[in-house]
């Protein structure tokens, strides 16, 4: 077992899993999570819950977050009884979840304030590569304090991409998720055109499979719309907010996002007519709704 105290905060769709591949590595972890039982199952395998996010911190070498809401990860991190009330100097703050850079630079500030480092490390990957370990990570911060969270970063992920200073994780989760809401648009919109065709369905997901389209996301989330299968692996509410904050950050670096912006109204429609819980590829029922 590893000497490394761990400290996971947010033990939601895809928090849960990750700390659980953390506790399969053999590293000695505690819990917390503000639904408390949501942690039941970890208390049920002998893991510590603990009192708050500092309390959690002050008896951990590296704390990990995973909240899906910014506001949430700020409270979390820098409200009373937070991450920072509890970090210890020396020790290592890992944001997983997915914010704005400017968002993850405020967590970076309070924790410098405490003589502890940072980095941001949101993920790519959805319920099923948590679950097995296969996640991407994407870091931002120095790359000596990667190297002293690389061990605990591969019991959850299968591939680790430093993209620069702090912000920069977070800059490059927003640009892949971009493509990923981009793509669920796209192919629902492509979906529904064909079926009101008259054509097979099927054949429209050959001919992504058989040309330079050919993509996993394909193979399953397409498969899966096709099938009106909506099962929540990442909910429509979460990219939902994920564009918002593209949007965002194009306004930040003067970045024009027209497609992004009329991807960002489905979404906010798609929730409104309550998909919000569903998984993300449900725009496709709102837009055949709304074709209807």
């Amino acid at each position: 077992m590893s000497t490394l105290r761990i400290g996971f905060l947010g033990l939601g769709t895809m928090g849960a899993p990750m700390a659980m591949n953390l506790l399969k590595a053999g590293f000695r972890v505690q819990v917390w999570n503000r639904t408390a039982s949501k942690a039941e199952p970890f208390a049920k395998q002998g893991v510590k819950v603990g009192k708050s996010p500092a309390h959690v911190a002050a008896e951990s070498d590296i704390v990990i977050t995973m909240v899906s809401q910014p506001k949430d990860v700020e409270q979390v991190a820098l409200g009373p009884d937070g991450v920072v009330d509890g970090i210890k100097p020396g020790a290592m703050y890992v944001d997983m979840s997915t914010v704005s850079p400017s968002a993850s630079r405020k967590l970076a500030g309070g924790v410098t304030t405490k003589q502890a480092e940072f980095l941001d490390a949101p993920v790519v990957g959805s319920k099923g590569p948590a679950t097995e370990g296969a996640l991407v990570i994407l870091v931002g911060g120095l790359p000596s304090t990667l190297e002293r969270c690389r061990p605990v970063l591969s019991a959850m992920g299968k591939t680790i991409i430093h993209a620069g200073g702090v912000g920069a994780g977070s800059t490059l989760k927003l640009a892949t998720n971009l493509m990923l809401a981009h793509l669920a648009a796209g192919f629902a919109e492509g979906l529904l055109l064909v079926q009101r065709a008259g054509l097979e369905p099927k054949k429209y997901l050959e001919v992504l499979e058989a040309s330079t389209f050919r993509s996993p996301w394909y193979q399953t989330k397409g498969a899966g719309m096709i099938k009106r299968d909506f099962s929540t692996h990442f909910a429509l509410k979460h990219m939902y907010k994920d564009v918002r904050l593209m949007g965002e950050l194009g306004l930040d670096t003067k970045t024009a996002l027209p497609i992004t912006k009329a991807i960002e109204q489905l979404f906010a429609q798609s929730e409104a007519a309550g998909k919000a819980e569903a998984d993300y590829s449900a725009i496709l029922a709102f837009l055949e709704e709304r074709s209807s």
